[in-house]
């Protein structure tokens, strides 16, 4: 069927799908159109063809009694329906929404179809093919190579600097024991020559820690005067007094 079918009513013109869609809607109520004149369109329409399309006369006929089973409710709200009955209606709003859908969607498309294209191809411009020369050789190709390379800025040098080994404290402990174990008593300038001002603090938290444990003790005659460490522990002998 290449026809389209239009209905011709008081209250407005359009196809039928147009008139299941306002059902659906709600925005005119079914009592207000004359079924007898749809049926009477569409039997009109369907004389007209040399011979009857099966499946459009099933489709109006479920159409046909859908629509009457809203009128009958929309008459009478007390009415009830039964579950076959609801199942139809509610079948009948999901293929309208569908349709409406699918509506939408054509009439978008045939607004869009046949505008220029928002986007376009990317075309590289046209370059001219870059042969080598026909006097180029290994050696050639190296010479010029090299001569690239000369004509690169050079990385500069990082800056090397000369970390200083890190003297541990109990390094220095175990060195002053050792120191007192043979000498018995030593003089903290003896063991602090030639050193510098970070080893001799180290060297004399060692004194300190040292005087802590007990393990030696230290004498000053005056103030700023060198410092006498002696070995105080039990196991080291003790000659005279």
């Amino acid at each position: 069927m290449t026809g389209k079918f239009n209905i011709a009513t008081g209250t407005f013109q359009g196809p039928l799908e147009t008139l299941l869609n306002l059902i659906e809607e709600r925005r005119m109520s079914i009592s207000d159109i004359s079924l007898a004149d749809v049926a009477d369109a569409y039997l009109a329409y369907v004389e007209k063809l040399p011979e009857l399309p099966l499946g459009e006369t099933a489709q109006f006929i479920l159409v046909a009694s859908t629509l009457l089973l809203i009128k009958s409710r929309a008459l009478l709200p007390t009415m009830d329906l039964s579950e076959d009955e609801r199942d139809s209606v509610l079948e009948l709003e999901r293929r309208l929404a569908r349709l409406q859908i699918i509506r939408k969607a054509s009439r978008l498309l045939r607004k869009e179809w046949g505008r220029a294209p928002l986007l376009f191809p990317y075309r590289a411009p046209a370059r001219a093919a870059v042969f080598s020369p026909a006097e180029a050789t290994i050696q050639t190709i190296a010479e010029a190579a090299i001569r690239l390379m000369n004509i690169l800025p050079k990385p500069e040098a990082m800056m090397q600097a000369a970390v200083a080994p890190v003297l541990a404290l109990e390094d220095v402990i175990v060195r002053l024991k050792e120191r007192l174990a043979n000498a018995f008593k030593a003089r903290f300038s003896e063991l602090t020559k030639s050193k510098d001002r970070h080893e001799v603090i180290v060297y004399f938290l060692a004194m300190l820690e040292l005087v802590r444990a007990g393990s030696a003790s230290v004498t000053q005659e005056r103030l700023f005067e060198d410092i006498t460490i002696e070995n105080d522990s039990l196991a080291a002998p003790r000659y005279g007094t």
